[in-house]
């Protein structure tokens, strides 16, 4: 059994999703997770930024090298070649860890989390997953609330990749679901993506 969750660089735990027994990777839970049902529904955000120069008009994850070469997952780069490419995978690497750094805070919080249990039933050690997850959420917004002079200096230096505030469309038809599923998959969007985002970081980081 395995946890996939999307936090953000406060550690707020944004979505979860608890593996049942046998999806024992990344690539399996993510097939059978609801992460990207909404999107394709049409009632996820639309989310619409530049990078390099080219209007991309999906949001992205930050994510480890298992992920699917989808336009929807910016991974970082194994084997860096060129100075480009090895900004790109610090910068990308740096950033990603806010995941692992939920991930062992949300341990350190709930040794419930990381204790065996494989006498329980999968619905009760679910129901103990995501209790333990929204407790989480609320110790984070609770110290969040008593920090007033908290500033994000990596956040605010990436603000302005965000050209509009986050809208919801409409529900739209089957066909329409299958179109964006299979954008949402197409590798050669992740290729020219990759590419306009390691140019985009190159350029940000040489006007410093």
């Amino acid at each position: 059994m395995i946890l996939e969750v999307v936090a953000d660089h406060r550690l707020w735990i944004r979505h979860a999703y608890f593996g049942v027994a046998g999806s024992n990777n990344d690539i399996n839970v993510l097939n059978s997770s609801t992460l990207f049902a909404d999107q394709c529904r049409g009632r996820g955000p639309a989310i619409q930024f530049t990078a390099n120069g080219r209007t991309h008009h999906m949001g992205y994850y930050l994510a480890d090298g298992i992920y699917p070469r989808w336009p929807v997952f910016l991974k970082t780069i194994s084997c860096s070649i060129g100075k480009r490419g090895v900004l790109f995978a610090a910068k990308q690497e740096s950033a990603w860890k806010d995941v692992e750094r939920a991930f062992g805070v949300l341990q350190s919080r709930w040794a419930i989390v990381k204790g065996p249990t494989r006498l329980w039933y999968k619905e009760v050690i679910a129901d103990v997953m995501y209790a333990c997850i929204i407790m989480h959420n609320m110790i984070v917004e609770q110290e969040r609330d008593h920090v007033t002079n908290w500033v994000d200096d990596e956040a605010g230096s990436s603000s302005s990749t965000a050209t509009s505030p986050v809208t919801r469309g409409l529900p739209t038809g089957f066909g329409v679901v299958l179109e964006r599923q299979a954008s949402m998959r197409n590798q050669q969007d992740h290729t020219q993506f990759m590419t306009d985002m390691i140019e985009e970081v190159w350029t940000r980081n040489r006007r410093r």
